[in-house]
C-alpha cells in the first residue's frame, strides 16, 4: 500500500540515515537536489521521502521504505513504520485475518512426511547455492532424473552459498520480481518452500510481505485455475476479499510460491494463468518464487526474460548433513552408526544417493529397521525403494492390528506359509496389504501416464497403507475435501514400476517401448528392470533393441542392467563386441559413472566412452574406476572427456587411458 503524505510527516521524526536510505529509495539518483543548509534531521528526512513520492508514486509504499531499512540493519525503524502501516490500512482486515490463518498452518503443518525418523531438526541445513549463470538456449540441457550432486562441498567452492535470509534479495540489495529454484527430484525443493513459508510465519525472515502464499502446481485444482480468483478456493466474503486487495495492489507485499512447475503440462508451462503470472503480465509487483526439476528450467528461463530474477539451487545435504541426519535417526547409536559407515564405504554408489535428503532419510530409517533384524543392506536404487514400501506397509499393519478383532482379521487374511508370495522382497506382509498395494500401483501408474499427483477422494474401499499423503489446505473455509498424493513423486514412480511389472511379459514389453520417450516414465521402467530382474526374453529382446540405438538409449539400457542387478544377465546382453557409449551434453553424476563401470566390468567386452561436456568431475572418475574391484579399468580402451570443465586434467592421471579421436 501506498505511503500516504500525513505518514510521511510521521516516519520523518523516526531515526535514520536519510542520506543512505535515499541512495536506495530513489535509485542512485541524486538524493537531494535542494537546498537543505539550515535544515534539521527530520526536515531533511521529510523532503528526501517527500521526493521519492513524487518520483516512485504507486511504489512508494511502506513495504518498500521497510525493505530498505532492514537491508541497512535499521530494524528498529523499520518494524514502527511496519506498524505504522497495519495502522492506517495497509493490509485489511480480511488480508491480516488470512495472513494469520496461513501462518498457523505453516507453523502446525510438518515440513516432512509421517513415515520419516523423528529427528531433533526437522530441517538440518539444506544446502542452497545462487546460480550466477544463465541458462544458455544454445545448449541442450538433458539431466537424467536419479541425477544427484555426488560431492556438495565441490559444488558449493564453485558457486557462492546462500543463505535462506538472502532469498529474494539481488547484489544491489534490491528485491527480485522471480526466484527460480531449481534442483533434482527429491532433493527439497518442496521442502526448501514450505520451510520459507514456517520462517515467515515466526516472522523471522520475509517480513516485508503481508502475504506468502505457498500452491502447489501438481494439483489438479490448482492447475485448472484461469484467473488469478480461482487460485483461492473462496467459500466466504474473507478469501474474495484478499484477492481483491492482490489485484488493486498488483500484488505488492505478496510472495506467491508455485512448488513444481515440471509437474505442469507443457501447455501449461507456457500458457496459462502461471506463465503469465511469472512473465509479469498478471500481478507485476508480485514476488514469485518458482520452484522446478532441471528438465523444465528452459521454459522458465523464457518467460523470466527482461525481469530482475535470482536464481538459486538446491543441493541437498553435504557429508556433516549426512552424519548428522543419520546420528538422529539412529539415535546417536555408535555400534549402528559404525556399521552403516562401513557398509557406505564399500558401496559409495548407494552413499552417493545419499546427499538426496530423500535417500538419506530412506536408507538410515531402512538400515536401522533392517540392522536389527540383519537383513542384507540394499545394492541398487529398486533395493532401497523396495525396503521403503516394506518398512511402510509394516508400520502400517502393525496400526491396524492394535483391537482383538483387527488382530484376527489380519491373522485370517495373512500369507499361508506354504504358499509362495507374489513378491518375496515384502516379507511376511499380508496378501490383503499386497491386494490393496497392487490396486495402489494402478493408481500411481494411471497417474505418472497422465502427469496426475494428486488423487481427489479415494473411494471409501481403497486404502492408502501409509503410502497416500494428505495434503494440507493453504485456503480458508475449504471444502473438507480430502486430497491425497504419494509421499514422494519418486515414490509414485515406483508404484507405477510395481503395476508394469505386474503384467505379462509380452504386455510389459510394449509398454517400455512405448513410453520410452516419455520422460515421466524413465524411472518407472528403471524400477521395472531391478523388480523383474529383466527375467523373459522379452524383457531381454527390449533390452537389446534399446542397445542397438546407442546415445541415450544405451545409457538408460545399462540403467536398467544395474537395477536387475544379475552380473550373468549383463554379460548375456552385451554379447561378443566392442561397445562405444557417446553422450554430448547429458548431464551426468557419479550415480551414472558407477552403473557404467559396473555395466562395463561384468560385460567383459572393450568399450570406447566418448562423454563431451557432461558435467563429469574427479569424484565420477574414481565412481568409474573403483566400482566391481576397478575392473572396469582393464575394459575401457579409451575415453574422451573433453569439455568437462570440473574435471581437473581431464582425468588422465587418474584413467592413464589414450584419448578417443
Amino acid at each position: 500500500m501506498e505511503c500516504s503524505e500525513e505518514d510521511i510527516y510521521t516516519i520523518a521524526e523516526y531515526d535514520f540515515d536519510w542520506r543512505r536510505v535515499g541512495r536506495r529509495l530513489l535509485r542512485d539518483q541524486k538524493v537531494i537536489d535542494i537546498n537543505l543548509e539550515g535544515s534539521s534531521e527530520a526536515e531533511k528526512r521529510e523532503m528526501m521521502l517527500l521526493a521519492w513520492k513524487r518520483t516512485e508514486s504507486h511504489d512508494a509504499t511502506y513495504q518498500a521504505l521497510v525493505k530498505v531499512l532492514r537491508a541497512i540493519q535499521n530494524n528498529a525503524t523499520a518494524d514502527r513504520i511496519e506498524e505504522l502501516g497495519r495502522k492506517n490500512g495497509a493490509s485489511p482486515p480480511g488480508v491480516m485475518k488470512y495472513a494469520e490463518y496461513l501462518r498457523s498452518v505453516y507453523k502446525v503443518k510438518p515440513c516432512g512426511e509421517q513415515w520419516l525418523p523423528v529427528v531433533s531438526k526437522v530441517y538440518i541445513n539444506l544446502s542452497t547455492v545462487e546460480s550466477i549463470e544463465d541458462f544458455p538456449e544454445e545448449k541442450e540441457v538433458t539431466c537424467t532424473l536419479a541425477m544427484i550432486h555426488a560431492n556438495t562441498g565441490e559444488v558449493k567452492k564453485m558457486k557462492r552459498s546462500i543463505s535462506i535470509n538472502e532469498v529474494g534479495v539481488l547484489g544491489d540489495g534490491e528485491r527480485a520480481r522471480c526466484i527460480v529454484v531449481v534442483g533434482i527430484p527429491g532433493i527439497g525443493k518442496s521442502t526448501f518452500s514450505w520451510h520459507l513459508g514456517v520462517r515467515w510465519a515466526k516472522k523471522e525472515i520475509l517480513k516485508d510481505y503481508d502475504l506468502v502464499v505457498l500452491l502447489r502446481l501438481r494439483d489438479e485444482r490448482v492447475q485448472h485455475a484461469k484467473c488469478v480468483s480461482d487460485l483461492f478456493y473462496h467459500y466466504s466474503s474473507t478469501p474474495e476479499a484478499v484477492v481483491q486487495w492482490i489485484t488493486s495492489c498488483d500484488g505488492n507485499g505478496v510472495m506467491m510460491i508455485l512448488d513444481g512447475y515440471d509437474e505442469l503440462s507443457p501447455d501449461l508451462q507456457t500458457s496459462s494463468i502461471y506463465a503469465d503470472i511469472i512473465k509479469g503480465e498478471v500481478l507485476p509487483k508480485m514476488t514469485v518464487l518458482v520452484s522446478s526439476r532441471p528438465s523444465a528450467k528452459q521454459n522458465l528461463h523464457q518467460l523470466c526474460q527482461g525481469q530482475k530474477c535470482q536464481y538459486i539451487e538446491v543441493i541437498g545435504f553435504g557429508k556433516e548433513e549426512i552424519q548428522e541426519y543419520v546420528d538422529a535417526t539412529l539415535e546417536h547409536n555408535k555400534e549402528l552408526r559404525d556399521q552403516l559407515n562401513s557398509y557406505l564405504e564399500t558401496h559409495p554408489h548407494i552413499h552417493g544417493l545419499m546427499y538426496c535428503p530423500l535417500n538419506c532419510a530412506i536408507i538410515a530409517k531402512i538400515f536401522r529397521d533392517k540392522m536389527k533384524r540383519t537383513r542384507q543392506p540394499p545394492q541398487t536404487l529398486t533395493e532401497v525403494y523396495q525396503l521403503l514400501i516394506e518398512t511402510v506397509l509394516k508400520h502400517h499393519e502393525q496400526k491396524s492390528v492394535k483391537s482383538p478383532v483387527a488382530a484376527e482379521k489380519h491373522k485370517k487374511t495373512h500369507t499361508d506359509p506354504n504358499q509362495p508370495s507374489r513378491f518375496p522382497w515384502l516379507g511376511d506382509v499380508s496378501e490383503q496389504a499386497i491386494s490393496q498395494l497392487l490396486v495402489l500401483a494402478k493408481l500411481a501408474y494411471d497417474g505418472t501416464n497422465e502427469d496426475q499427483l494428486i488423487f481427489h477422494k479415494p473411494s471409501g474401499t481403497l486404502e492408502t497403507l501409509g503410502l497416500l499423503h494428505e495434503v494440507p489446505e493453504l485456503y480458508l473455509e475449504s471444502s473438507g475435501s480430502s486430497s491425497y498424493h504419494f509421499l514422494h513423486k519418486t515414490v509414485q514412480e515406483f508404484m507405477a514400476a510395481l503395476h508394469v511389472s505386474s503384467l505379462p511379459p509380452g504386455e510389459r514389453a510394449e509398454c517400455v517401448r512405448t513410453s520410452f520417450d516419455e520422460s515421466n516414465m524413465t524411472m518407472v521402467v528403471r524400477f521395472m528392470a531391478g523388480l523383474t530382474k529383466l527375467q523373459s526374453q522379452d524383457d531381454i529382446e527390449g533390452v537389446l533393441a534399446f542397445q542397438k540405438e546407442g546415445g541415450r538409449s544405451l545409457l538408460e539400457s545399462l540403467h536398467w542392467l544395474f537395477e536387475a542387478h544379475e552380473p550373468g544377465l549383463v554379460q548375456k546382453c552385451m554379447g561378443d563386441r566392442e561397445w562405444t557409449l557417446e553422450l554430448m551434453r547429458t548431464t551426468l553424476n557419479s550415480f551414472d559413472c558407477y552403473v557404467f563401470g559396473y555395466c562395463i566390468a561384468n560385460s567383459r567386452q572393450p568399450w570406447k566412452l566418448m562423454l563431451r561436456e557432461c558435467s563429469i568431475n574427479e569424484e565420477c572418475v574414481k565412481m568409474l574406476m573403483t566400482v566391481e574391484d576397478g575392473r572396469a579399468f582393464y575394459y575401457i580402451q579409451a575415453i574422451d572427456l573433453n569439455g568437462n570443465t570440473e574435471l581437473r586434467d581431464q582425468g588422465a592421471a587418474v584413467l592413464g587411458k589414450p584419448y578417443c579421436t
